[in-house]
C-alpha cells in the first residue's frame, strides 16, 4: 500500500569525486536515477526527481523539479522539494541506492505518527539528512541557511529539532548496515552495482 506523501530524489549535485553525473550512471536495468525513482514509486506518489539540468534519460513516471539555485548543494535540492510539498516529503539522495524500501516505509510511518519537522535516521551518532522525511515547516530555516551561505543539512536538522530514528530501529530492517552507503567514487558505484 502506498504512503500518502510524495518522495523526492535529490540528483542535482556536482558529482566532483565521481567525475560524472551520478544520476546518469548505469544501475540495475537503467540509470541510478531511474532505480531510485522507480523503487520509491512503489511506496510514494508522486515521485519527484530534483535536478539542475534536464536529464538525458527517461525519468517516467517521476516528475522533474528544477533546482534553480546558483550553488549546487543538497540544501538547494531540499528547498525545492519542500517548496513543492504540501507538508511531508520523503527525501532520498540519488547516491544512496542501498536503502531498503522497508526502511523507507518505516521512516515515513514514523513521521506520520510524529509532529516533528523531520524524522531522520541516526547513523554512528549523527543524523542522516538525505534519507528521511522533512516537513514544509523546515522551509523557513532552510531558506535562511541558504541566504546565509550555511548549507549544512545536519545543522538544519538540529535547528528545526529533527526526531532521530534510532540506529537500533533501522538496523532491525537492514542487518547488513549498508543502507546509508554513499556512492562517491567509481569504486563505490562498481561495488554497489554488483548488489543491484
Amino acid at each position: 500500500m502506498r504512503i500518502a506523501m510524495p518522495a523526492a530524489v535529490l540528483a542535482g549535485g556536482a558529482s566532483r569525486r565521481m567525475g560524472s553525473s551520478k544520476a546518469a550512471l548505469p544501475y540495475g536495468s537503467g540509470t541510478l536515477a531511474e532505480h531510485q525513482t522507480g523503487r520509491l514509486g512503489e511506496l510514494f506518489s508522486p515521485v519527484w526527481l530534483v535536478v539542475r539540468d534536464p536529464p538525458p534519460f527517461s525519468v517516467a513516471p517521476a516528475l522533474v523539479l528544477f533546482d534553480g539555485e546558483r550553488e549546487r548543494s543538497a540544501l538547494s535540492g531540499l528547498v525545492r522539494a519542500l517548496e513543492e510539498a504540501e507538508d511531508r516529503v520523503f527525501v532520498l539522495a540519488v547516491d544512496l541506492p542501498l536503502l531498503p524500501l522497508a526502511l523507507a516505509r518505516a521512516l515515513a510511518e514514523r513521521s506520520l505518527e510524529s509532529q516533528a519537522p523531520a524524522v531522520l535516521p541516526e547513523v554512528a551518532g549523527r543524523l542522516e539528512p538525505l534519507a528521511g522525511v522533512w516537513r514544509r515547516a523546515s522551509l523557513p530555516g532552510a531558506l535562511r541557511r541558504a541566504r546565509d551561505g550555511d548549507r549544512s543539512l545536519r545543522g538544519l536538522a538540529e535547528d528545526v529539532g529533527a526526531e532521530a530514528f534510532s540506529e537500533a530501529a533501522w538496523r532491525a530492517l537492514d542487518p547488513s548496515g549498508n543502507a546509508f552507503t554513499n556512492l562517491n567514487t567509481v569504486q563505490d558505484w562498481a561495488t554497489a552495482r554488483e548488489r543491484a
